[in-house]
Order: structure tokens, then C-alpha cells, then sequence
């Protein structure tokens, strides 16, 4: 695991040093020439196009890069596709390039984690070391995005992991230090941010304006958490090929720029072509722009401007994170109050760049949840001690006030809409791992809207069920129009009906509850329970009228069962994994083709390479101990140990389809 962890840190830190430099590059290309309007409009115009169809490739590559770290670890025990670290490096750098606003260290978190994935699938690692190695190299990556290795760590402890666990303490130290060591000798310290002076801390009664200023943090954090949220909705129900809304998104992106040319990528090493401040955070954290009335304007307008720019990009699908932007934000927020200050007493009561240092721990900690990370950032950031008081004042308040306003962070929130809640990876629930999909009656009981009372009463008699969907016929297919239940039918005077000449659609409950096929059984769950029903129409995904299936209560014994068989497997690939260290053997997982040769033929009858023994089958919901009398079936899931060399012609038998070495 040590040597795993020194691969993943010198892989991440030259990545995220390649990232840096195709970001620079790109921004002279596109900006390199004298500075004009039309430019700030079609660069961003063309990264958001080429990012989308990107995207389309591969769509966990758009927008943040920390949730699908988060998604990986939490429903496919760490897996991601070695294409991931590639692709995202090339979307960053053409939408961070091009202007898009948002920051290099979510791109960078994702990276290191692919990397980190890929390494631990070649040696066969078990759950537990996959999410530890993964974890290592998401904060790996923030490590080397800002030269702080005590950053990193305890972002991938506080976010990544979601606790302290001391197995896993060797492996992410070892993994941020050689990232930020790597990263810092190619790059040098103007990797992060260079202050001239460390801001100063001097009087106990200046804790009463960093309270303030970390209350008013927790709500900017909210805000950036849920305007991103609310974007990527919006964006969804516009109807648009993909890469145009993400082209669309980075316009608007541009637009903005035109106004206020600070909130341009990064928020550090702005082109000087756009007329603005080149180093914005910078400055933000040296003292602001100006002094008064006139400086808290524009430092107010940056941290709005930031905002918007930030949530259209990332919730169009720039490939862009939100961990740097949470720190201009709020920078631009301390600088605010400063200047404020001076304006109204004539001088700030603190020190400004120590509002601002403080404001951006704040804001990190209150969008993301992590005030260890947001205070160590600073304390990295300036190599002083001087402002740790503040720091954990507004950070605590920070967070403590966003938390009772929304549970959720801005990394925890999209994974929380498809059922995932995020804890350690023992406490996942089984039923976050099979979809509605895999388990809905998809002929469910229905009536017709305009079927009459008296008949309706009839159809619950004979068939014995105890509800119905309700549809309109359509050419596209049922429409739903509500749920019927034998509750519906004993109290219609509750909806100010007499009972006489009624319709199913008038007794209905019409504003339903519904899941689609793609949500986690875990979800429907939590819906179920919240309204106390026994059924949920399962509708489609792009209209939600359109009916496709019922999930039941009954339903759930299938769903637990699947969950159950899929976690036998990874039980046993987990244990098949202990023999990783025998020499000459390889475990390989494939799937029957059904053009395969040994498709219908027993195992015994098979002509398999030497050295071959199948170790286990998975059939749909069960895990079957293979004979030589079984028979393998298209589908199959075949486990297979054989010889390394043999692996190909395992691969050629079962119709090339497989993971070699498969953890």
C-alpha cells in the first residue's frame, strides 16, 4: 500500500502539473491576441462545446469532479474507468482556458482518484485498501493544487472517506506528500497563492466581526451549494443536445465576464488581455480593491458575479470544481465587510486581509462541510499561526449554521437525490445498489380516468387488488393521470364529492409520489415510508407522466435479494483477492456472449486453457457453486482463475467481454 500510495502521489502531482500548464496554454491561445468582446464570448462558446461532447463519451467527467469520487466509493466499491483521468484533464483545461468560472482542484480530486482506481484494480485490491487508495488520491489532488499536503488530507478524511480512520492515516499522508513534493519541484510555490505580508490578529474584540463574518458565510455557502443544484435542474428541462447547454452555459459565463473580467477560470492567472486584476484572489486576500463605499461595491459585485458564473458552469456541465470558487467568494465577502468598515468608521476595526483570509475558510467550510480542511488550508496558505482564533470561530459558526439550514454540502447534495447517503462505506444501505429498474412490475394493474365509480368498485371486488394506477390511453403509451386505493373509494364526501356520476380520475389521488427506473430501490424506500403508501408509479425518466412500471411492497423481497447476491460476490471477490500475492495466478470476471462458443455447454465439455479453474457464476439474482454438469447461459457472470497467460483465451471462449484482475 505504501508503494501504491507513492505511484498515486507522483502520478497526481504530475497530472496536476499538466493540468496547470494545458490551462495556461490554452488561455494564451485563446486570449493571446489584443483584447476584444467578441473573443470573451466565443472561447468560452467553443470550450463549452467541445466539453459537452466530451461528456457524452464519458458524462461523469462533467461539472465537479468530488461527487463521482463520492459515487464510486459509495455504490461501486471505488471503480472508475482509467479513460476518466484523460478525459477530464482535457475538459478542465479547454473549460478553465477558455474562461469557464470554477476551480482546477475538483478536475484534479477526480483525476487522482482514477488514478488511484486504476492502480488498485492492476493489483487486485479489496474494497477497504480501494476506497483508502482512492480517498489518497483525491487529496492528493487538492494537495498538489495549492502546495498543501495537510489540506489534502484532511480533505480526503473529512469529505472523501466521511471520518477518521487510522488504517487509512498512512496511506493518504504518504499520497499528499509525494503529490505536493512532485508538483511543487516542477511547478514552484506559485502554485498557491504568494501574500506579502500575513494578515494580523490583535484584539480579542475583533472575534465579534469574524462571528459576524463566518454567519454570513454559512449563508453564501448555501447558496452557492443550492445555486448549483438549482441550475443543473433548470438546465435538465431545457430541451437541447447536451453540449449545447453546456456551450450555452459557458456564454453566459463569458457574458459575465465581459462586466466583471476577475471571475474569469480560476480566479488566479487571469489573462491581462481582459482588463482586470490578473491575480484576483490575491489581491482579495492582500486588502480588497480600494478603499470605501466604492471598493465594497465592486468587491460585493465580485463575490455575486462569482456566484452566478460559478453555478451556471458547473451546473451546465463545464468541467469545472467549486473548491476554489467557495474561496474567492469568500475572499470577496471579507473584503466587503472590511471596506464597509472603513467607509463607516473611517477605518476597518480589523485587519483586511485577515476579513478575507478568514471569509474564504469560511465560505469552503460552510459549502462543504469540512472546517478542519478550510482552516488548515489558511494556516498553509500564509505559514502563520497568527490567525487561527478567527479562523476557528467563523469556520465553527460557519458550519454549524449552513448544517441547520441544509443537511446537505455541495458534494453531498446530488448524491443524496439519487438515494446515496453518504457515510462510512459499512453503513451503505444494500438497498442503494439495485435500481427501481431491476425489480418493478412492469404490467402494472391500471384503470382507465374515465372509468365510472360503481365499475371501479366492481374491479377492486374481483381482482382483489388493493390500488390502481390511473391512465389515459395515449400513442406514446399510458399516461399517468394519479393512484387509486380502496381508501380513495370509502371517502369521496373528503373531496367535496357526492359519490354520484364519479370517475376513477375524480377520486384519485393526482399528485403523486413517483420514482424512475434509473433511482435506487433505497430512494423509492425512503418515499414509500415518508407517506406511508405500499406503491409508487415508476415513470420515465424524460416525461414523468409517462408510466412504465409499478414498484410494490413485494417488490422489495426481489430487490433484497439481489442487493443480498451482490454483496455475496463481493464477498468472494474480496476473499479470491487474499490469493493476489500467488505467483502466476490471475482472477478474471466475464460475461457470457451470446454468440460465445461455450454459451449452452457445460463446463465440463468446454476445452479451457491450463491452469483454469471456474470459481464461481452469477445468474441474474443468484450466485451459483459451478459442477462440471453446469450449464453456462448467455449472461453467465463467470469468475475464472487461471494463468496470466491464458487470460486472452478465456477472453476469446467467453466472447471478449471481461475485467482481467478484476478486484
Amino acid at each position: 500500500m505504501v508503494g501504491l500510495a507513492v505511484a498515486v502521489g507522483i502520478a497526481t502531482g504530475l497530472l496536476a502539473v499538466v493540468l496547470i500548464a494545458g490551462i495556461r496554454w490554452v488561455q494564451a491561445l485563446a486570449y493571446g491576441g489584443p483584447p476584444r468582446a467578441f473573443t470573451v464570448l466565443l472561447a468560452p462558446l467553443i470550450g463549452g462545446l467541445l466539453v459537452g461532447v466530451l461528456a457524452r463519451r464519458l458524462p461523469e467527467i462533467g461539472g465537479g469532479g468530488v461527487t463521482p469520487v463520492m459515487t464510486s466509493i459509495a455504490l461501486h466499491a471505488g471503480r472508475m474507468r482509467p479513460a476518466v483521468a484523460p478525459a477530464k484533464l482535457l475538459a478542465s483545461a479547454a473549460s478553465l482556458g477558455t474562461g469557464a468560472s470554477g476551480g482546477r482542484e475538483g478536475p484534479i480530486v477526480q483525476i487522482g482518484g482514477s488514478v488511484a482506481s486504476t492502480l488498485g484494480r492492476m493489483f487486485a485490491l479489496d474494497d477497504e485498501r480501494m476506497r483508502t487508495l482512492i480517498a489518497a488520491g483525491a487529496g492528493a489532488g487538492i494537495a498538489a493544487s495549492f502546495n498543501a499536503p495537510l489540506t489534502g488530507i484532511f480533505f480526503a478524511i473529512e469529505i472523501v472517506i466521511g471520518g477518521f480512520r487510522i488504517r487509512s492515516l498512512q496511506t493518504v499522508v504518504v499520497t499528499c506528500v509525494v503529490a505536493s513534493v512532485t508538483a511543487r519541484e516542477l511547478v514552484g510555490s506559485s502554485i498557491a497563492y504568494q501574500l506579502s505580508e500575513p494578515p494580523v490578529f490583535g484584539d480579542a474584540r475583533e472575534l465579534l466581526a469574524y462571528a459576524a463574518l463566518g454567519l454570513a458565510a454559512a449563508f453564501i455557502g448555501v447558496a452557492f451549494s443550492r445555486g448549483e443544484h438549482l441550475v443543473a435542474h433548470t438546465a435538465e428541462r431545457i430541451r437541447l443536445w447536451p453540449p449545447l447547454r453546456t456551450a450555452l452555459g459557458a456564454l453566459c459565463v463569458g457574458a459575465i465576464v465581459l462586466v466583471l473580467p476577475e471571475v474569469f477560470g480560476t480566479g488566479d492567472h487571469i489573462p491581462a488581455s481582459l482588463g482586470g486584476a490578473t491575480e484576483p484572489v490575491e489581491r482579495l486576500l492582500e486588502g480588497g480593491f480600494g478603499t470605501g463605499y466604492t471598493a465594497a461595491a465592486y468587491t460585493a459585485a465580485l463575490l455575486v458575479g462569482k456566484l452566478v458564473a460559478t453555478c451556471l458552469a458547473v451546473g451546465t456541465g463545464s468541467s469545472v470544481g467549486s473548491f476554489a470558487p467557495a474561496l474567492f467568494m469568500g475572499g470577496a465577502l471579507g473584503a466587503t465587510v472590511s471596506h464597509l468598515s472603513e467607509g463607516l468608521f473611517g477605518a476597518s476595526p480589523t485587519d483586511a486581509g485577515g476579513l478575507a483570509l478568514v471569509g474564504a475558510a469560511a465560505v469552503l467550510a460552510g459549502s462543504a462541510r469540512a472546517p478542519l480542511t478550510a482552516i488548515l488550508l489558511a494556516f498553509e496558505l500564509t505559514n502563520d499561526y497568527a490567525m487561527v482564533l478567527p479562523l476557528m470561530l467563523a469556520t465553527g459558526i460557519a458550519v454549524l449554521v449552513s448544517e441547520r439550514i441544509d443537511p446537505d454540502s455541495m458534494y453531498t447534495r446530488a448524491l443524496r437525490e439519487r438515494g446515496i447517503i453518504y457515510a462510512e462505506p459499512h453503513d451503505l444501505d444494500l438497498m442503494q445498489t439495485v435500481t427501481v429498474g431491476e425489480v418493478m412490475t412492469t404490467d402494472p394493474p391500471t384503470v382507465a380516468a374515465d372509468l365510472q365509480l360503481s365499475a371501479l368498485i366492481d374491479t377492486f371486488s374481483t381482482t382483489g387488488h388493493h390500488g390502481f394506477a390511473v391512465v389515459e390511453r395515449g400513442p406514446a403509451g399510458p399516461r399517468l393521470v394519479g393512484i387509486v386505493t380502496l381508501t380513495d373509494l370509502g371517502h369521496p364526501d373528503r373531496r367535496g364529492l357526492d359519490g354520484e356520476g364519479l370517475t376513477a380520475a375524480d377520486v384519485a389521488t393526482r399528485r403523486c409520489v413517483t420514482v424512475t427506473p434509473a433511482d435506487p430501490v433505497f430512494r423509492a424506500l425512503r418515499r414509500m415510508a415518508a407517506i406511508d403508501v405500499g406503491r409508487l408509479p415508476v415513470v420515465a425518466a424524460d416525461d414523468h407522466v409517462h408510466l412504465v412500471g409499478m414498484f410494490r411492497r413485494a417488490d422489495l423481497v426481489a430487490a433484497y435479494q439481489r442487493a443480498l447476491t451482490r454483496t455475496l460476490g463481493s464477498q468472494q471477490r474480496r476473499a479470491s483477492s487474499r490469493l493476489r500475492n500467488l505467483a502466476g495466478v490471475s482472477f478474471t470476471e466475464l460475461t457470457v456472449d451470446q454468440s460465445a462458443g461455450v454459451a449452452d455447454a457445460a463446463i465440463r465439455d468446454v476445452q479451457w486453457p491450463g491452469k483454469t479453474v471456474v470459481t464461481s457464476i452469477r445468474r441474474g439474482a443468484e450466485v451459483v457453486v459451478p459442477s462440471g454438469d453446469t450449464v453456462l447461459q448467455p449472461g453467465d457472470e463467470v469468475t475464472v482463475l487461471t494463468d496470466p497467460g491464458s487470460v486472452d483465451a478465456i477472453h476469446a471462449l467467453m466472447g471478449g467481454r471481461g475485467d482481467a484482475n478484476a478486484p
